[in-house]
């Protein structure tokens, strides 16, 4: 209220010099103190009134905007602002209360109360908006060349960016305690208001040459109406777009200048009849000024090509749920059942600009080589221009068969068109070997350039290589030991650790390695009984970029193994005639001391079916091979072992026939053995279930 006041002194001043030998002085500005007054009358009213029972004040609440009086301070007219449940302010045209200064002070009329009409036309010239004003009497209405409704139109701003929908047959509702219609049924039916949170940038709705425009009024002046009126190529219809921003419309935008459909008119804003931040666009085949100059008409059926809903007519979910249907206009983008949620009515354009933005990438060049080091940024430089100006650069990368934004958005030029900045190739993901990258520019308006200047790169490991530290070593008595580490990723994520050790003292040999999958962050291993071993460690990443081993040939972890053990109590079972007896399901377990200790055990099968060996590693990081024997204990029936130290054996059986069978269990690596290398063995009937297979 204090802005739009201060903001239009200016204009107020130059009206009142250009009109001192007039009839009719422009209406005042409110003082503060006389809009108060005016506030209190216009809720008094509102108390008052059944009205208050409607449903729409479940939703919105009215309050002064703006407050105009007449030179006399006899009449006042109020501006109507709404709020939302959330405390939205709606950004609209106002809807529209009279006051009149009595003995008893301010009495307010809404629309539609007794002495409503005859207020209305007392009032001086000048106090009204175009918008509520009756035509002049040069134009008739009913000379209207358009009867159908006009496609080719696209939303008026820049492809694939989304405005809110603030209404449009909102326009001209009779809602009396909210001030409204803002504007006549026959001027605003196919009215648009397009808002955001901010200004934004507007395209023409379709090509035309610019019949006339204005953007001197200051941003928020009330009584001033920034506009651009563009006449279509048909001759015979014209496009409106009102409340635009100061000094936003582009100097080449003169009368007679062709305009393509998409191209920059200038950006939204609040001048003139208007509560907040918005663009009201419609077309019309009647046009004519009103008194401060802006143009005005009546709305013509078009429907928008980028429009997926009503045939093309935009339309909110409020609007569709509160009000009656026209044209059959029945859908909404969003949820029906919560009208003004805030997610709803958001209409994407499709309106791609008519001077999309250009520009070329000056480094890296095609075919450079891209090495990390220990750093994963990279220099981009580009230029870029665009007809009304760049907003934003970026690199843009080819990635399965999608170019796709990798690194910041730059919207600061280093020095004009062109633009220096680095890209985090890791942060983006674990590139290596060939990178196809482009240049994306955006503009003023939105809209976002194609992948521009193409070229292909060699990456030489965006990522650095990861790091990696041996932590701990867990011991028992046996022969294995289980090592443990932490590992850093420094972007491209663990393909392997490569584990290395030696006898100490020793040197190291890349023949005594073994690998370990990524995810993993402990192994076993197993080495000859009172040998004392050295440990280090590397990790290799999902590309295969090696870290370095430890500096100094150093070791990260030393152990020394027992050198003997204790044996199970059922020793002496070395061969099949000192077998264990063991019965189908029972649990048996053993220890492995000594180099190469076997294990033998007897089962008697009494049916024939199928059964399953389990030897599960139990303490100290045994693991077996099992062997199964004929009742000759020396036709071998089945063997199978575990797939490492520390990790469990198992074998299928084939359906056997009943009788003797014997199992050998003997260590996986000859040298694990200790008194709690331990071992679990059972032997059990399976059954076996086939499923079916069914693929797509």
């Amino acid at each position: 209220m204090v802005t739009k006041r201060i903001l239009t002194l200016l204009f107020l001043l130059v009206a009142a010099y250009l009109l001192t030998a007039a009839d009719n002085p422009p209406p005042m500005l409110a003082s503060d103190e006389t809009e108060a007054e005016l506030s209190v009358a216009f809720f008094d009213r509102l108390n008052d009134s059944a009205a208050l029972q409607s449903l729409t004040f479940d939703l919105f609440t009215p309050e002064v905007d703006v407050a105009f009086t007449s030179s006399d301070g006899q009449k006042a007219v109020l501006w109507l602002a709404l709020r939302d449940n959330t405390g939205r302010l709606l950004a609209t045209e106002p809807g529209l209360a009279l006051a009149t200064l009595t003995d008893e002070g301010w009495q307010v009329l809404l629309p539609g109360d007794q002495g409503w009409e005859e207020t209305l036309a007392a009032l001086p010239q000048g106090m009204l908006p175009l918008e509520l004003s009756p035509a002049p009497e040069s134009v008739d209405l009913s000379l209207s060349v358009v009867t159908d409704a006009l496609t080719g139109y696209y939303l008026p701003y820049a492809a694939g960016t989304a405005r809110w929908l603030e209404g449009s047959i909102s326009h001209f509702q009779s809602i009396p305690e909210l001030g409204y219609p803002s504007c006549d049924v026959q001027y605003c039916r196919y009215a648009y208001d397009f808002t955001d949170t901010w200004h934004f940038p507007l395209v023409a709705s379709r090509d035309g040459k610019v019949v006339a425009s204005r953007d001197t009024c200051s941003d928020g002046n009330p009584y001033c109406t920034n506009f651009i009126v563009l006449r279509d190529t048909s001759g015979q219809t014209f496009q409106i777009y009102l409340h635009l921003a100061q000094g936003t419309i582009p100097d080449k935008l003169t009368p007679d200048t062709e305009v393509l459909r998409g191209q920059y008119l200038g950006d939204s804003d609040d001048t003139g009849y208007s509560t907040s931040n918005h663009v009201h666009f419609m077309v019309t085949d009647s046009l004519w000024t009103g008194g401060d100059g802006y143009y005005w008409g009546t709305s013509i059926d078009v429907r928008f090509a980028d429009v997926t809903i009503n045939n093309g007519t935009p339309r909110t979910c409020y609007e569709v749920t509160k009000f009656p249907i026209y044209g059959g206009a029945v859908e909404c983008l969003g949820d029906k059942s919560d009208p003004r949620n805030p997610a709803n009515d958001w209409f994407v354009s499709g309106n791609v600009g008519a001077y999309p933005p250009t520009g070329k990438i000056t480094r890296p060049a095609a075919g450079a080589t891209i090495a990390s080091g220990n750093s994963t940024m990279i220099d981009v430089t580009a230029t870029a221009s665009d007809d009304v100006r760049v907003a934003a650069v970026s690199l843009a990368a080819n990635i399965d068969g999608e170019w796709v934004q990798i690194g910041p958005k730059v919207t600061q030029a280093a020095q004009a068109g062109l633009y220096d900045w680095d890209v985090d190739l890791c942060a983006f993901g674990p590139l290596n070997g060939p990178l196809e990258i482009a240049l994306r520019v955006w503009d003023h308006e939105g809209n976002m350039s194609s992948a521009l200047d193409p070229r292909t790169i060699q990456v030489d490991h965006a990522c650095p290589p990861p790091s990696s530290q041996l932590t701990s070593v867990d011991t028992f008595d046996s022969t294995a030991v289980r090592l443990n580490w932490d590992a850093s990723s420094a972007g491209a994520g663990f393909g392997a650790f490569e584990i290395q050790w030696r006898t100490d003292p020793g040197a190291w040999d890349a023949a005594n390695s073994f690998f370990v999958p990524g995810n993993s962050r402990s192994a076993w291993f197993a080495g000859q009984p009172g040998g004392s071993f050295a440990f280090r460690l590397r990790a290799l990443d999902i590309n295969g970029q090696v870290e370095p081993w430890p500096a100094g040939e150093t070791e990260e972890i030393k152990v020394t193994l027992p050198a003997g053990c204790t044996p199970d109590k059922y020793e002496p079972d070395d061969n099949s005639s000192q077998a264990r007896i063991l019965s189908l399901s029972e649990h048996a377990s053993g220890n492995l001391c000594g180099p190469g200790d076997p294990d033998w055990y007897q089962v008697t099968i009494d049916k024939a079916s199928n059964y399953f060996v389990s030897a599960p590693s139990l303490n100290g990081g045994a693991a077996v091979r099992t062997t199964v024997y004929a009742g000759d204990s020396a036709t071998v029936v089945a063997s199978g072992e575990a797939g490492w130290v520390g990790q469990n054996a198992g074998v299928r059986l084939p359906s056997l026939a009943p009788g003797k069978y014997y199992v050998k269990v003997e260590p996986l690596v000859e040298y694990l053995s200790g008194s709690k290398a331990e071992y679990g063995l059972v032997i059990f009937e399976s059954k076996e279930v086939f499923l079916p297979l069914m693929a797509r």
